[in-house]
């Protein structure tokens, strides 16, 4: 999406412009924006990265990150241990550093709280900081406001092809590529339209009372969002602690997707700038010192890769569970608890399988896990935990429980639920863990189908629009399937086929896989 308005307005002015290797940063004013604004924008991805800083003279977070530390040492009451930093002249930053390096002491990084928003990034982009968050936090920009981010820009395709592929090959790809965000917005627009009048007529509205009129227009929107691409340009906000964000760097930066990895840099370089960017911006970053063991964190991806062999060449998990393929069709929404027989570890064992291989047959793999002999579930579950340890944890989706839920449903939906933070879940897109996506992983994703909104599917006065939305998402299947098979004719194994998650609707299911499951106890789901 293009994030200029479209009703004319003043153009913002930074204060502050200055480009340092593939980054311009600028800055606003409090007077401005209310509080300091620090922006960093990576020129090779177009992506812009902020940050609001409280004073400019000191570190705000860090600051208060380390009065908190300082109860377990200090016999004072709070504004007691203020009063001596003060007087000491403290480096809060400094001191944080030392406890958090010196005596690994985790609890300090999650004391300081650090806020970031993230503009003309890819919706999936949100979906796996959402994911990869351990708490309740961020907000995504709403796809009923869709028309006023102007055309669809879809992640640009250069991010996914050979460095060394020349420009002239390279733009009539990227046009072929951004034509299916026309579509999308073609197909959106043309919906829009035509379900306002049936909606309309239907609930008898009276669309002269505003209320009435935006709650017509609301139920009409999420209708339409099914149309929009997952790989379409968002915004998003999200703040956490910066223990959790140093993890989420090193997360990103072993990602298969050159991006994230691209972002997890931005994001590092955000938050802990030089001391040289910092003079020259005339502020100071909230809690640099607690931005560390940012280097990639490549074991869960090494120990998918081994595992990935061992189940190739020493099992016949291919042979026994079928792998749904062909073309995409219409699917239902569904919810069902995996069957209690399948222990937490079975669960677990599914979750990385199906990063692997996303088009398994759920029920089928849980099976076969479950009736290994003693021999292959030691040896796979050595794989899984190998060099895991209280610094260098599980990842998020392996918080498996006896309540794990399967919920069948669309992108849409997930994307909503991710937005308003209603539940932890294990979303098997390999965008942070996972191999690197070849055609046959994407020719599974696809396979998954797509559904309709159930406006269009329960209220029988709309069956001739269901017929519609089918048709048209069909269509729509058939042109991608085309140009999956023109770019593996031309590229082979040369080019990264997650440009293809980019291209899925929000009416396809779930991420195409088993669904998303979530590993939260029944409490979280009320």
């Amino acid at each position: 999406m293009n994030q200029s308005h479209q009703k004319a307005k003043t153009e913002i002015q930074p204060e502050k412009d200055f480009i340092t290797g593939s980054y311009r940063w600028f800055t606003y004013s409090a007077d401005v924006t209310g509080l300091r604004l620090i922006c960093l924008e990576d020129l090779t991805t177009g992506t812009i990265t902020t940050t609001t800083i409280a004073n400019p003279t000191k570190r705000t977070a860090s600051h208060k990150a380390w009065a908190g530390a300082r109860q377990s040492r200090a016999a004072g009451m709070p504004w007691e241990i203020l009063y001596e930093m003060g007087e000491k002249g403290v480096d809060p930053d400094q001191k944080l550093e030392e406890m958090f390096r010196g005596y690994g002491h985790a609890s300090v990084g999650d004391m300081a709280r650090l806020a970031v928003d993230l503009g003309k990034i890819p919706m999936h982009l949100c979906l796996a900081l959402f994911n990869e968050g351990y708490l309740n936090s961020g907000q995504e920009k709403s796809t009923r406001y869709q028309a006023s981010f102007g055309k669809a820009v879809l992640h640009p395709i250069r991010h996914y092809v050979s460095e060394g592929l020349l420009k002239e090959d390279v733009e009539p790809l990227e046009e072929e590529y951004q034509s299916f965000g026309v579509v999308s917005l073609e197909l959106f627009a043309k919906y829009k339209a035509v379900l306002l009048r049936a909606f309309e007529q239907y609930y008898q509205a009276d669309t002269t009372k505003p209320a009435e009129k935006s709650a017509l227009l609301s139920r009409v929107l999420d209708c339409v969002r099914y149309f929009l691409l997952i790989g379409q340009w968002s915004g998003m906000s999200f703040e956490t602690s910066a223990r959790d964000w140093s993890r989420i760097i090193a997360e990103l930066r072993a990602s298969p997707l050159p991006y994230y990895r691209k972002v997890a840099a931005q994001l590092e370089k955000l938050l802990a700038p030089t001391t040289e960017e910092e003079e020259i911006l005339h502020y100071k970053a909230e809690a640099p010192g607690l931005i560390r063991h940012t280097a990639p964190l490549l074991t869960t991806n090494i120990n998918l890769h081994t595992l990935k062999q061992f189940l190739e060449d020493k099992t016949d998990l291919l042979q026994r569970v079928p792998i749904h393929s062909g073309f995409p069709i219409r699917v239902d929404q569904r919810v069902s608890m995996i069957d209690p027989l399948n222990t937490e570890g079975d669960r677990l064992v599914a979750a990385y399988v199906l990063l692997l291989w996303p088009g398994l047959e759920r029920e089928q793999l849980l099976n076969w896990i479950h009736t290994q002999n003693d021999e292959t579930k030691n040896a796979i579950s050595a794989i899984i935990f190998s060099g895991h340890t209280n610094y260098c944890e599980l990842p998020g989706f392996g918080r498996t429980t006896r309540m794990t839920l399967v919920i069948e449903s669309f992108l849409g939906e997930l994307r909503d639920l991710n937005r308003h933070r209603a539940w932890g879940r294990f979303f098997p897109l390999p965008l942070v863990f996972g191999e690197r996506l070849t055609k046959n992983t994407v020719e599974q994703i696809v396979a998954r189908g797509f559904g309709l909104p159930l406006y269009l599917t329960d209220i029988q006065a709309f069956s001739d629009y269901k017929t519609a939305y089918e048709r048209d998402l069909v269509s729509y299947y058939v042109k991608l399937e085309k140009f999956l098979e023109k770019v593996s004719a031309t590229y082979r194994d040369t080019i990264d086929y997650s440009f293809v998650l980019n291209l899925l609707p929000l009416a396809h299911q779930d991420a195409a896989f088993p669904p998303w499951w979530t590993h939260q106890l029944p409490c979280s789901c009320l």
